[in-house]
């Protein structure tokens, strides 16, 4: 389970006026919620959420929720902003109406905001800067409040969160328009002139805006007959908070007030609900019935990789070949996590060589590395290494070297651990460069041996290791013995932080190509093996079914993981992105 903070809620309870019950819905639906939106999210780059719901449905409470519960979880800089605030002033919605239609007096409807400045404001923002107005709206006046008190951002913005009952809305057909939709539209805009011009506005300068938006919650009301009951409470709190005044509406004011919104309203009801990121469905008391999220519809592929053999090719570990395709992986949300016997040095290198911030597993399960900024909240049980969350599942390689001291003698000139051959040797046992071969030999976990003697002696000396607690594994051209750990334990524990950091179900695939790889195959929903004529001792699979490649590392690699249709369908959309952007 993460280190999330626990919220109190109380004073934001008390702060819009909720019943307890808020806490139980904010643990049931809002906190997933909050955790689907943080999945979304890249690294350094601000993400743009998009809140719609019809008058009185919630939507500023969550936008505000939503801000707490990231100000106390994470170190994200969240800030929550209302379309409201980018009315037009009084005067410029009189003008509007002398000039275009009377009915845009009434603050609200798509042509009534300054959707310059709403884009300025929010280019800026996504664009990390400072120093950015925030521009606010007195409803109570019904008008713009003076610039001098407009607050000012004094850092950058992670998450933007715009909410409002017309966020995300698109025009209609303009056969839609045609027929008046209640009696303000037969009454005062029997010609059509103002929805039209309403839907032009949604068509162009809102859409422009809207666009922007990489993840869309909706709170969806019942129908639109609920909506008067629910403004009519909403306009109850604001005359309780600040008085009677002109910014407040009577019974019959409230109604003419509601009939402008009803057209979008309406069509937000049936399409803008099928388009969500988030759809929270309510009551007409206003209670959440259920949400939805786009992503629990689809399975998150995530891929665990063998290196020597698997992803690169076993004599020269270039890595030419398969950088493209793993950093289109990572483009399009895809996982790949290396899980090797290589060392924390060696994986650093290579991750930086292709390019990639992406999770590891080093020395045969010993350890997990996950770079900082990878998951918005601390797995639990973590240390800071570098720049890495690091998970250590084994014991420091030094018990290893005093439990081998204990049968050493029957053993003399059978072996030699990895530490202890020179990196002239490893270089010519591996391929490695000399400084390479030091990398690999700067082991904390774990110390690979060399064997040297014979079938009969291996026998022997693998049932001493078994009976010190030991499991022995042959990989490509050294024996690995790890205790309470391997492969499979350290990708499970990755697979149970995935699962609750992006609260979505995963597809596992795992490939390898030795005995060494066996556990991590077997618990993969995919498991594939790639042919490898080096292999000493090749991977047979007992309790899962195995694909099995053509062509040997990295081809082999880049074929079968092409071939997948939950990762086909993905690269194909990344490909159809591009060629439109």
């Amino acid at each position: 389970m993460s280190e999330a903070n626990v919220v109190d809620i109380t004073p934001f309870l008390a702060k819009h006026q909720l019943p307890l019950k808020y806490q139980l819905l904010s643990e049931q639906f809002f906190v997933p919620l909050a955790l689907d939106i943080l999945s979304s999210k890249k690294p350094d780059t601000p993400l743009f959420v998009g809140i719609n719901g019809c008058q009185g449905s919630g939507k500023t409470t969550l936008a505000d929720f939503l801000v707490t519960w990231f100000s106390a979880n994470t170190a994200l800089n969240c800030m929550a902003i209302s379309i409201d605030d980018f009315y037009l002033s009084k005067d410029a919605r009189k003008q509007l109406a002398d000039d275009v239609h009377p009915l845009f007096v009434t603050r609200g409807v798509p042509g009534t905001h300054d959707t310059d400045l709403m884009r300025d404001t929010l280019t800026r923002l996504m664009a990390k800067e400072t120093g950015v107005p925030i521009p606010s709206f007195n409803k109570h006046e019904d008008d713009c409040t003076d610039k001098s008190q407009w607050q000012v951002t004094t850092k950058p913005v992670d998450i933007i969160i715009l909410e409002g009952w017309c966020v995300a809305s698109e025009a209609q057909q303009p056969f839609s328009l045609s027929e008046p939709i209640n009696e303000l539209e037969q009454l005062q805009d029997g010609d059509g002139i103002w929805r039209r011009c309403i839907n032009s506005c949604l068509a162009n300068e809102y859409k422009s805006i809207f666009n922007m938006i990489d993840y869309k919650v909706m709170l969806k009301a019942p129908s639109f007959s609920d909506v008067f009951s629910w403004r009519k409470e909403q306009e109850a709190k604001l005359i309780a908070l600040k008085g009677e005044g002109s910014g407040t509406m009577d019974h019959a004011q409230l109604v003419h007030f509601i009939s402008h919104f009803e057209r979008i309203t309406r069509e937000n009801l049936n399409t803008l609900s099928t388009k969500a990121d988030a759809l929270i469905e309510l009551d007409s008391a206003r209670d959440i019935t259920g949400m939805h999220l786009i992503s629990d519809d689809t399975l998150q592929p995530i891929i665990f990789t063998d290196l020597d053999g698997t992803l690169l090719s076993h004599t020269d570990y270039d890595t030419s070949n398969i950088a493209q395709l793993v950093q289109t992986l990572q483009q399009g949300h895809i996982p790949v996590i290396c899980n090797t016997s290589k060392t924390f040095s060696e994986l650093v290198e290579l991750t930086q060589t292709l390019n990639i911030q992406q999770p590891f597993i080093v020395e045969n399960g010993s350890a997990v590395y996950i770079p900082l900024d990878y998951f918005e909240l601390k797995p639990l049980g973590c240390k800071q290494v570098g720049d890495y969350w690091q998970y250590a599942l084994a014991e420091t390689s030094h018990q290893l070297a005093e439990d081998l001291a204990q049968f050493e003698g029957d053993f003399n000139g059978c072996y030699t651990l990895f530490s202890q051959l020179s990196k002239e040797k490893v270089s010519k046992l591996t391929g490695l460069s000399l400084e390479a071969s030091e990398k690999a030999q700067a082991r904390e976990f774990s110390d690979p041996i060399y064997w040297q003697g014979n079938d009969e002696q291996l026998t022997l000396f693998i049932s001493q290791a078994t009976n010190k607690g030991y499991t022995v594994q042959t990989g490509g051209r050294f024996i690995h013995l790890t205790k309470n750990t391997d492969k499979g334990i350290a990708q499970q524990w990755l697979i149970k932080q995935f699962t609750e950091q992006y609260r979505k179900p995963l597809t596992v695939i795992a490939l390898g190509d030795s005995d060494n790889d066996r556990v991590m195959l077997e618990q993969a929903d995919i498991a594939i093996i790639i042919i490898n004529p080096a292999s000493k001792k090749p991977v047979k699979l007992t309790h899962n079914k195995a694909r099995y490649s053509q062509s040997p590392a990295p081809l082999g690699w880049i074929e079968e993981i092409t071939a997948l249709s939950c990762i086909n369908s993905i690269l194909k959309n990344i490909k159809e992105h591009t060629s439109h952007g």
